[in-house]
């Protein structure tokens, strides 16, 4: 330890402190302005607060990775509803393994998982193996910052990532009529959520309990005051949905809801039962209601949307035509052009000549 002159008045204070249960010391400098007592105060009010810290850490109860995953929960300040239902079922599945013992353990579970089919019978995809990586990852990340650990074990060279093959379904002009056609007919209810999500880009978890005062008549949009990237968003209504807005029943408090036989009205929820029976009776495979987000953004960028304007709509903070446009190198062939239109190269000869 040492306080090192550097100018008038200022300081560069270098401590070095040995705590229990770590095997290096912890080292730390700072630039203090002041005169030398009070640069040796500091000093000293530095090397209490390393040991302070190191005594909160060590209060901390960690006996395995369940309550590993307990200290990530109690200290993430938001986690989206499908990170819940992943975190739950690694605090089920590996909640009793040591942290010594744990990357080993870890790695045999990736393996079994990539050949384990999923509730729809499909084996996982890569972007799910990956999410549950970045979840480990970051509660031994968070542990670390702790110094409840050394280092974390969960390394990118150890760990990769698995190679992810975005999903392009996309459904054609007579695929969603038979779609709208089957729901029309069997659960009626879900008309104006799925006409709204084929329109415009969404989450479900965005709509399902959406309120109708989030509808605002006179600028036609609907406010999603807390999306999944954090932010409010201003959704539009296309023209051929208005007539449903503007006349849900006045009891009604949500957006989009189904009613019982003794009318009562509850919010969609979970609807995942009713979407998969409509695409039975459509003969439709492989689609979830995702997907519609995916046509939905589609759809806009083809009808003359700038990127930009479909970002916000949509909530994406980076550029996400990329992976949620339909990649249809037939059309895009069909529409190519190879020369510039005679009045371009006109325009372009003026430019050149000034």
């Amino acid at each position: 330890m040492s306080i090192e002159k550097i100018g008038p008045n200022k300081w560069r204070i270098k401590v070095c402190v040995r705590v229990p249960n770590k095997d290096n010391p912890v080292k730390k400098q700072e630039t203090f302005k002041g005169t030398k007592t009070e640069a040796d105060i500091r000093k000293s009010e530095i090397i209490k607060e390393i040991r302070s810290k190191k005594q909160a850490s060590r209060s901390l109860k960690l006996t395995n990775f369940g309550a590993a995953l307990d200290i990530y929960a109690d200290k993430k300040n938001k986690t989206s509803a499908p990170d819940i239902s992943r975190i739950k079922k690694l605090k089920n599945d590996l909640g009793d393994i040591s942290l010594a013992q744990f990357a080993d353990r870890f790695e045999i579970y990736l393996q079994e998982l990539k050949i384990t089919p999923t509730y729809r019978g499909n084996l996982p995809t890569g972007a799910t193996i990956n999410r549950i990586i970045e979840i480990v990852r970051a509660v031994f990340n968070l542990l670390a910052a702790l110094d409840l650990i050394d280092k974390n074990p969960i390394t990118k060279a150890r760990f990769p990532k698995a190679i992810q093959k975005p999903r392009d379904r996309f459904l054609t002009e007579e695929e969603c009529l038979r779609l709208l056609n089957a729901i029309r007919k069997h659960r009626s209810y879900l008309l104006p959520f799925v006409e709204y999500n084929l329109s415009v880009p969404c989450r479900k978890g965005e709509l399902i309990n959406a309120r109708r005062e989030q509808y605002n008549q006179v600028s036609n949009t609907i406010y999603i005051p807390d999306s999944k990237a954090g932010i409010p968003i201003h959704k539009p209504v296309p023209d051929h949905l208005k007539e449903y807005f503007r006349n849900i029943p006045a009891n009604c408090p949500y957006l989009f809801y189904r009613q019982d036989s003794e009318g009562n009205f509850y919010p969609l929820g979970d609807c995942r039962k009713a979407w998969k029976f409509c695409l039975e009776k459509a003969g439709l495979k492989n689609v979830r209601i995702h997907d519609l987000r995916h046509i939905s953004a589609t759809k806009l960028y083809e009808a003359g949307n700038p990127e930009r304007v479909i970002m916000d709509i949509a909530g994406w903070q980076t550029p996400m035509l990329s992976t949620y446009r339909h990649k249809d190198s037939f059309k895009s062939a069909k529409s190519i052009r190879f020369n510039a239109s005679r009045e371009t190269v006109k325009n372009s000869n003026l430019v050149s000549s000034n």
